[in-house]
């Protein structure tokens, strides 16, 4: 089991990728050339995603933990606790009725009289055990390696459209040849360095065609901003979905049930059964009450009424 890491015990990934710069800062960015900027953008997104691979994998791991405890606990505790509220709810329905008798007979309350509402068992048991709600079901990981061979076919195949769209051969004149070839050496770079972000940046470029001039050199500017948005919009992204996976180890972490389960790994290793001995407490309050209904039920067969519930 991976240790959990506090708020300030940061993922280090993560952490490399704040430290690295903000996304969309532009610091230092006048002193580097686009090649710099996209070779700096494309190390901050593969921290990023090694450290979401990481955190993810961590708040699957705590799911599974806390899912297996928590049957731990339904099974040693939560069954016989459930038992316990029930009989509870019936010597609460049971001391009504007798009340009920004593004031009005046992012809009952008169028409339009309205007693105070009765909250079901279930209702007890969850309002009093399980809220906040328990985690959801057990996180199950996707296929990765399929999952991967497929994201690297749709990249190849992005690829090649981008190939038959842009090569230089498609063209004679010397102006879109030039223009061409070197859309198709960004197209290449993004391709070698893996980077979906920027292929389909590239993608929605317009086509230029004949331009000449200023208006190739604009184009090619607006070409570099393209690429660039894009690998700080995919980091964004990342950082964003970092920050939620993160937030949701933290909730998880400090839930009950954890607490719980925390307490019952320090207890265990004091040697002390904490979970048998809250089964056994939950026994002897049962076998209690269980007394107490025995006995009520027994004064309203005295008063003539049926035993139940």
């Amino acid at each position: 089991m991976r240790p959990r890491r506090t708020r300030r015990e940061e993922c280090p990934l993560l952490q490399t990728v704040r430290e690295s710069g903000t996304v969309r800062s532009g610091q230092g960015d006048e002193a580097l050339s686009l090649g710099q900027r996209l070779a700096r953008l494309r190390r901050q997104i593969a921290a990023a995603e090694a450290a979401l691979v990481e955190r993810e994998a961590e708040l699957a791991e705590l799911r599974v933990e806390v899912a297996s405890f928590e049957l731990r606990y339904e099974t040693l505790v939560g069954r016989k606790l459930a038992a316990l509220k029930e009989v509870e709810a019936s010597i609460a329905a049971c001391r009504k009725r007798i009340q009920g008798i004593r004031r009005w007979g046992r012809s009952g309350p008169p028409a339009g009289w309205d007693g105070e509402a009765y909250v079901p068992v279930d209702e007890q048991y969850r309002r009093t055990w399980r809220d906040p709600a328990p985690p959801g079901p057990s996180f199950t990981p996707p296929a990765e390696q399929a999952a991967q061979s497929a994201a690297r076919q749709d990249l190849r195949a992005l690829y090649r459209q981008l190939c038959r769209r842009f090569h230089p051969d498609l063209t004679q004149d010397p102006v879109e040849r030039a223009w061409r070839t070197e859309m198709m050496a960004a197209i290449n770079a993004a391709y070698a360095a893996q980077s979906r972000a920027e292929l389909q940046a590239l993608a929605a470029t317009p086509y230029r065609g004949t331009a000449h001039g200023a208006a190739q050199e604009a184009g090619r500017e607006t070409l570099d901003a393209e690429r660039l948005g894009a690998l700080q919009d995919r980091l964004s992204y990342l950082s964003r979905k970092l920050r939620q996976v993160e937030g949701e180890i933290d909730t998880l972490t400090h839930s009950p049930l954890v607490e719980m389960r925390l307490e019952v790994t320090l207890a265990a290793r004091q040697g002390q059964d904490l979970l048998g001995e809250m089964a056994q407490e939950v026994e002897r309050d049962l076998a209690r009450k269980q007394a107490e209904l025995d006995y009520l039920r027994a004064q309203l067969r005295a008063l003539g009424m049926e035993d139940g519930p």
